[in-house]
């Protein structure tokens, strides 16, 4: 059984593999598409002026010290850096499509659940008030998840 730290590790360059795949290859991309990743882009920097210094990681697990938010773009939406990674995979697999960066931005959908499932587990056992708190917030997607 992997520890903690190694699942969360796995889960991590997974999702970085997916990336780098899904920036390989062509960028001429149509308007729609760039506006999609400009708001991908978007969602992510508010996702990280939101949560402050003290909690931004790409690990799924809480930082030491990490304080809960629903402030700013995480009152309507609990993991929008994930939401803008797929967003901006999304303009790129649609928007000049190949099937590698299709399969890797579904592989990235998949891996982004687990680490949703896997960062909210850890949340709620470092402060037990996170599902209440969280209760009527949007896991990733407002109105359907």
């Amino acid at each position: 059984m992997p520890t903690r730290q190694g699942a969360a590790v796995a889960l991590v360059l997974a999702q970085f593999a997916c990336i780098a795949v899904l920036l390989c290859g062509s960028w001429l991309l149509p308007w729609w598409a760039w506006a999609v990743l400009a708001t991908g882009l978007l969602v992510a920097a508010l996702a990280a002026g939101a949560l402050g210094n003290r909690n931004i990681t790409a690990m799924p697990l809480p930082r030491e010290g990490n304080v809960l938010r629903k402030r700013g773009i995480y009152r309507v939406v609990r993991h929008p850096m994930y939401m803008g990674v797929l967003l901006c995979g999304a303009a790129l697999a649609l928007g000049a499509p190949a099937w590698w960066r299709t399969a890797a931005w579904v592989l990235e959908l998949a891996v982004l659940r687990v680490k949703i499932d896997l960062e909210e587990r850890r949340l709620t056992e470092k402060h037990p008030e996170y599902p209440e708190l969280m209760r009527g917030v949007a896991r990733l997607l407002p109105g359907v998840w």
